[in-house]
């Protein structure tokens, strides 16, 4: 943040040039006024102390029930009706032997007790390996598969009259896959040992034991119980219900008691002000989680519960790490959410209003992730709530994937961010300082006079919304039937377009910002343009040669061995004319994504952020959208996407135009995609290795350097470094 921070003319003298010990002092004070009150207190210590124990007791109550049933249910699964017929014999014969065995022991024990049978459910189902057994009773099609193999090939009763073979493929995690397999492996065991005693009285025959039983255990791709699904509802509805009190007296309790007039008085911008009561809220936020953590992990190991729900491993450091990071995603995101109500309310019961229906509306999608279906995906990652709440159950049952955490982890965090810039429109209302207060529906209306830059928060909300839809539309388009390569990179383009520029047109538009100002596009000097151009031409060497050394170092979302993949997509890119790759795949996203990220993004952050700052948010956000490839992840593209984001930063910055990064940008993909196009004639000149991931040759790094060396020395020579001379110097142009 930085104190120089473009303001209106009449501000800009009247308040305090940021520091970090400030900004640390307004934190300290709202976190202090908070941890002193005792509601927050007991909040954040005594209700998971209390509440875990009892809910334990509960799903310890709910798994007894269940393995100690009166009469349980068992889903056998067989492939034909002769086993089924088989089946039932060998469980009838089973049950007379243990029965004999029991009446006896009841004899001599004088007890009455009696054993209740359970129901089998036979169903046929139809397989040919076993792999298909196994999928069947991983995904609890079934409790339990059977593949029965008699050793006599005929359809007369001898065929089930001689030696049997039976494989029993059983979920070991879980209880009523255990006990069924349990039971009929008892029967099995006792029918054979009833025929082993009838056999002893005819010596003369060769012994073969009837049945020869294996039992299979199968690894469950998915927990099934309802009592996990319930975990990650009672986790995050605990955890927010530690922030919902700081977030209601740190703004409408201040405004209740008058105070909040005082705070607004101090010349600070009011961005900063609502900034530390949101670090306040999200600690409180936080620790309630951490603790409801601690106390959901003691009562599942206490109790011995952990394994029952969450398999063999447990509750483990590993599982306790990812859960945390998802709550930390959805801490920030529900706190925004918090402090966005409660700024617009007048009074404490007002705001406590507004929070009752979000707590309601909070659990239906609690109730959603349990029906059958439901998992972490393309679609469902970008689902408030719902996707935190999907990857918070997949991470208990083990099965969650890399690009779906990351999709709902990101999503999260920016439409927290998003809510946290709404908040702060609202909580800086010129409204608010006089007693009365903002309106939510009052950032919905247009704006009247003409903005010289967008908002920080109409940026952040173009960034919230591009992201969930940059991923759903690229995830989209990796699914598209068989289609021409022509009209695939037609699609790229016109999705680029839509999303890149149209996103911050439309916000520009309705926040009445010229287009001209609002993506920096004034013209720029010869120099800056010169020493763009050298850069676009002598940068991709070093790009490439780190997502080399990335994938050397084992760091890559694709199969690099599949050789014949990439061999496919280069062929069929022989039959697209090269003019239209380049525009459509280099020239497009060069312009697109610069208008968004050093444009649109970079003006609406420079308002509240130093030079510096605003350079480092906007790359890291342009290498994060470069993780989605081909509706895959590939991690090894953030850090060079990154760190060009930083040379495309600086550039933007030091040229005051975003025209300089736009070449760069396009002439960079252009050479990238000419290069792959032209394979084969490039590799005599010693670049057949860049599409066999070898390293270039040191010349053609050391003429790259040479050349980077002299665009940034053309680039400091052009001497604008700010904004551009043609803005006004304040913030508000003229109506039309």
């Amino acid at each position: 943040m930085d104190g120089n921070a473009q303001q209106p003319d009449g501000l800009e003298a009247t308040l305090i040039p940021f520091s970090w010990t400030q900004q640390l002092a307004f934190i300290t004070k709202e976190l202090r006024e908070t941890l002193r009150d005792r509601r927050t207190i007991i909040t954040l210590l005594a209700m998971p102390v209390l509440l875990y124990p009892l809910l334990g007791l509960g799903f310890r109550f709910v798994a007894l029930q269940e393995a100690t049933a009166n009469k349980p249910k068992y889903l056998i699964g067989l492939n034909s009706d002769d086993e089924a017929t088989w089946l039932q014999s060998e469980l009838s014969l089973g049950n007379e032997a243990i029965e004999k065995s029991a009446a006896k022991e009841r004899q001599s024990s004088d007890s009455d007790i009696t054993t209740t049978l359970p129901e089998i459910d036979v169903r046929k189902i139809s397989v040919a390996n076993a792999e298909d057994y196994q999928k069947l009773v991983a995904d609890g099609a079934v409790d339990l598969a059977i593949k029965v193999t008699f050793s006599v090939d005929s359809d007369g009763p001898e065929k089930f009259q001689g030696p049997v073979r039976v494989e029993i493929f059983e979920d070991k995690d879980r209880m009523l896959s255990r006990n069924s397999a349990d039971f009929l492996s008892d029967r099995f065991t006792a029918a054979s040992q009833l025929r082993f005693f009838e056999w002893g009285r005819t010596i003369d025959q060769a012994f073969q034991l009837p049945v020869e039983q294996t039992r299979i255990p199968v690894k469950r791709t998915s927990n099934s119980s309802s009592l996990v699904g319930l975990l990650p509802l009672i986790l995050l509805l605990m955890t927010v219900t530690g922030g919902v009190y700081p977030a209601i007296d740190l703004t409408a309790g201040e405004r209740e008691r008058n105070t909040l007039e005082t705070l607004i008085s101090i010349p600070v911008p009011k961005f900063r002000l609502l900034f530390a009561k949101f670090v306040a809220v999200v600690s409180v936020t936080l620790l309630t989680g951490l603790m409801n953590l601690i106390a959901m992990s003691v009562t599942l190991y206490a109790l011995q519960l952990d394994t029952a729900l969450l398999g063999p491993n447990g509750f483990t450091i590993g599982l306790a790490a990812k859960l945390l990071l998802a709550l930390s995603a959805f801490a920030l995101f529900y706190s925004a959410v918090l402090l966005m109500l409660t700024s617009s309310a007048r009074s404490f019961k007002e705001a406590q209003a507004y929070l009752i229906p979000l707590l309601l509306l909070s659990i239906g999608p609690g109730m959603v992730i349990l029906l059958p279906g439901w998992k972490l995906t393309v679609a469902t990652a970008v689902i408030p709530l719902i996707n935190i709440l999907l990857l918070s159950k997949q991470f208990l049952e083990g099965t969650a994937e890399l690009l779906p955490a990351i999709a709902a982890i990101l999503t999260t965090i920016l439409y927290g961010l998003a809510a946290i810039a709404v908040a702060a429109q609202v909580f800086g209302a010129d409204a608010v300082a006089t007693g009365s207060r903002g309106k939510l529906l009052d950032l919905l209306r247009p704006k009247h006079e003409r903005q010289q830059l967008p908002t920080l928060a109409v940026s952040l909300i173009g960034l919230a919304l591009l992201f969930p839809a940059y991923f759903v539309v690229s995830g989209v388009l990796s699914r598209v039937g068989d289609i021409s390569m022509t009209y695939r990179v037609g699609l790229s383009a016109l999705m680029t377009i839509a999303l890149f520029l149209g996103f911050p047109l439309v916000l520009l538009r309705w926040e009445k910002v010229p287009v001209r100002f609002g993506l920096s596009l004034s013209p720029p000097r010869l120099l800056a343009i010169v020493g763009a151009l050298l850069l676009g031409l002598s940068t991709w060497p070093w790009i490439f040669e780190i997502i080399v050394s990335l994938h050397g170092a084992g760091l890559h979302g694709i199969d690099l061995s599949k050789f014949e993949v990439v061999q496919n997509l280069l062929e069929s890119w022989q039959k697209v004319p090269l003019a239209l790759i380049i525009l459509g795949l280099g020239v497009t996203p060069g312009v697109c994504e610069e208008c968004f990220f050093r444009g649109f993004l970079y003006n609406g952050l420079q308002q509240h952020l130093r030079a510096r700052t605003t350079i480092i948010v906007t790359a890291v956000a342009f290498g994060l959208f470069h993780i989605v490839l081909a509706g895959g992840a590939a991690p090894e593209r953030i850090l060079p996407s990154t760190l060009m984001g930083l040379l495309l930063g600086w550039l933007r910055w030091r040229s005051g135009s975003l025209i300089p990064g736009i070449l760069l940008h396009a002439l960079h993909n252009s050479t990238l995609l000419a290069m792959a196009n032209f394979r084969d004639e490039l590799s005599g000149w010693g670049l057949d290795g860049v599409m066999h991931q070898n390293h270039l040759p040191y010349s053609w790094l050391g003429f790259a350097a040479i050349g980077f060396i002299l665009g940034v020395v053309l680039i400091l020579q052009s001497r604008r470094s700010g904004r551009p001379e043609s803005i006004p110097a304040t913030n508000l142009v003229p109506s039309e």
